[in-house]
Parts: structure tokens; sequence; C-alpha cells
């Protein structure tokens, strides 16, 4: 099978998974696979995450199974030379077997960005959420603590969504302020839908002083989306990293936030 190492600009795209009536990530890339493979007969790419509207990934997995017989050099060339500008393949492997995207990955790195100042330069406006609103930042981290561990999520997964367990583990979850940008650092085993723009939405909420730190553990316990803060939206929200083991995920170090990551991806 190959697999697709990808990074992607979620800007007005419907996210990862393929719809009858939108544009998607999965949609772009099935149709490069098809003129590459010369047929219509194919599966649907499989991906690592259903990410949502708007939502961007610096590192995303996708798996196909092996159609016909090519170097990952030459797949990765194809599909960049066929796919939109948004979307670059940066690294295809080969392996025997054939695995759906998500059984490689044994947990995720998300980062939100939170831009706070009274006025957003219009350069950043897909890149992240603005608050107008200072926020308090201490009392952001300390609530963040109570978010890690083992813990049932469903407070903070969107409504309408079917998963066999709404229990995740989260191995670090911080809060950090770089100049005017506020990062939100999700590492985790798993994350339901929504489940990241929920916690960064009740932590703008503890650092609006509308909850407090002490307020986590009773809103996780309830199971009730209606007492947590608000969505934020997609735009802010990127996949940061994937982890393809154990070891990687357990021993990660979170990335100092740095501008340099919107022109450098992986190789």
């Amino acid at each position: 099978m190959y697999i697709v190492h990808l990074s992607f600009y979620g800007s007005g795209l419907h996210g990862w998974q393929l719809q009858p009536n939108d544009i998607t990530f999965q949609q772009y890339l099935r149709d490069a696979f098809i003129k590459i493979f010369k047929s219509r007969n194919i599966p649907n790419p499989y991906g690592c995450s259903r990410t949502d509207a708007d939502v961007h990934a610096l590192h995303f997995i996708a798996t196909m199974p092996e159609i016909i017989v090519m170097d990952g050099e030459s797949l990765k060339k194809g599909l960049n030379s066929l796919l939109p500008k948004n979307i670059r393949v940066w690294k295809v492997e080969k392996t025997e077997g054939f695995k759906d995207a998500r059984d490689l990955v044994f947990g995720k790195h998300y980062r939100y960005l939170i831009y706070e100042n009274e006025v957003l330069p219009p350069f950043l406006y897909d890149f992240v959420w603005h608050s107008r609103y200072a926020l308090n930042l201490e009392k952001m981290k300390l609530a963040a603590a109570f978010f890690e561990g083992k813990h049932d999520f469903a407070s903070f997964q969107a409504a309408g969504a079917s998963t066999k367990t709404t229990e995740r583990t989260i191995f670090q979850l911080k809060v950090e302020r770089t100049g005017k940008i506020i990062t939100i650092d999700f590492v985790g085993d798993g994350f339901l839908k929504q489940m990241a723009r929920s916690i960064a939405g009740t932590l703008v909420a503890v650092g609006r002083n509308k909850l407090k730190p002490e307020d986590i553990p009773e809103i996780i316990l309830k199971k009730d989306r209606d007492v947590i803060g608000q969505t934020l939206p997609g735009k802010g929200l990127y996949l940061y990293e994937v982890f393809m083991n154990e070891s990687e995920l357990e021993n990660y170090t979170i990335p100092a936030f740095s501008t340099d990551f919107i022109w450098n991806i992986s190789s």
C-alpha cells in the first residue's frame, strides 16, 4: 500500500471527508489517484482524521492500496502535479499489506491559535481566531490541567456524532502566549468531533472570567454540551502532528510557537 504524508490549507473547504455537495480534501486526493491509476474503479483514500471545515493540517496521513506499481517519489510528484496548491504531498511510503490510515495513528497533536488584540491583521484572518478581549492566561493554564488524563469527554463532542466510546486520554494540554498569539496545544490518543475546538472555547470562557478553572471537573462529569463554552471556529485549528507509535506519543515535546510553521512542512 501507499502511505501518503501531506499538508493542507483548509480555508474555504469542508474538511477531509467526502460529502455529496461540497468539495473536500478526500475528493481532491481521490480525483488525483483516478488520473494516475487511469481508473474510476478505485477505493476512496483512507484518512487518519475527519478534519472539520476550515481546519488546517501540517501532517496528515492517507493510505491507498497499490492499484498500480509505482515508486514513492514518482507517485509524490504525480499527486502534486494534479492536486490544488493548497494540498501538498511531501512523502509517499510503500509497505506490504493494507491498513486504514486511522489504524496507523496512535495519537495526535492539535494546536489552536488565538490572536489577542483589538485589531486583527487582515493577513491572519484565515489562520487564527481573533479575541478582541484580553484573556487571563494564568486561569486558562489552571483550567487546562484538569483536562489532562483519561476522561469521558462527552460534553465536548459535537451534537449528532456517534462513536463507540467518548473516553479519550489527553497526555498534554498546554496554554502559552507568544506576543499577541496564544497557543493551545492538545496531545492525546484520539479526539471526538469538535472536541479540541470545544475545549479551546471553554478555556477562552475561563480566560474571560465566564467560567472558573475549578468548574472544569464538574463540566466534564456532567456530559452535557450545554454547560461548556462556545465551540471556536475551525480556521484557528491545526492538525500539527500524528504519531505512528506509542513511544512517539508518550515522549513528544510540544514545539514552541514560531511563525516559521507557515513556511515549512515536514520532510
